[in-house]
């Protein structure tokens, strides 16, 4: 991990509510994976101190990698922004993938899109539901080979029997403070349509506040079977089977 200047060369407004910026990065920070993100900061001063975490949804180009934002925020094209990163550990999809069901509750599905494009280009079929909040996403955002399914405001989603039974794995994403309990029902409905759970079959991805970014603070603890975890190094996904949800 290590921090670089980072260029904003180009601002697109995707909806009301989202902008995507195109970011010039060095090399270091060209290979981010699925599941990493930056801490960033685009102000000079330590004002905010806690840096923004900042979550590429692909790569651009040969230089370049594309970040998405809410519209709010100003951004223009030159703009330096400080990234620290990359932060956490790549999540890994299963040899045995064929069909990936990705489920966001209450949030934008940004942190999946990376993954979704990678199991996209090796042939994967990959669902996207979602749920609450999350069905004002723009969907003209979204890669067309994705199959979409809008929820209600808990934590069903049509067909959702079938839809975990057909799943080869299945990655969430929810954020804090609803994380815990959403992962917690999810758990509960995934072990009530199969027979059992494989490991690595059900993740869900935590984001709780980093300071640090490098496990030094332990502020982005995640409780877990046998031993605690951090969200920043060990994370975002966990294997929800091994997560202590209470």
């Amino acid at each position: 991990m290590r921090e670089a200047a980072a260029i904003i060369e180009r601002v697109r407004r995707v909806s009301a509510s989202l902008q995507r910026l195109e970011v010039a990065v060095d090399a270091a920070h060209r290979t981010i994976a699925p599941g990493q993100h930056f801490l960033a900061r685009a102000t000079e001063s330590l004002d905010p101190y806690l840096r923004e975490p900042w979550i590429p949804i692909r790569r651009s180009g040969s230089t370049s990698i594309v970040i998405e934002r809410p519209a709010g925020v100003s951004y223009h094209p030159g703009q330096v922004i400080s990234l620290l990163g990359p932060i956490g550990t790549p999540i890994t999809l299963r040899e045995t993938t064929r069909t990936l069901l990705l489920i966001a509750f209450e949030a934008t599905p940004a942190s999946m899109l990376m993954l979704a494009e990678g199991a996209i280009g090796r042939g994967v079929s990959v669902t996207l539901a979602l749920i609450g909040a999350a069905r004002g996403y723009p969907l003209e955002a979204l890669p067309a080979q994705i199959e979409v399914m809008r929820g209600s405001d808990g934590i069903d989603w049509p067909e959702q029997r079938g839809s975990l039974k057909w799943a080869d794995q299945v990655i969430a994403v929810a954020p804090p403070p609803l994380d815990v309990a959403r992962y917690s029902r999810l758990l509960e409905v995934v072990r009530a349509a199969r027979v059992e759970i494989a490991p690595g079959y059900l993740l869900g991805l935590f984001q709780p506040p980093m300071p640090c970014g490098i496990g030094a603070c332990g502020a982005c603890m995640i409780r877990c079977v046998g031993r605690d975890r951090l969200a920043c190094v060990d994370g975002p996904a966990f294997d929800l089977t091994t997560v202590t949800l209470r």
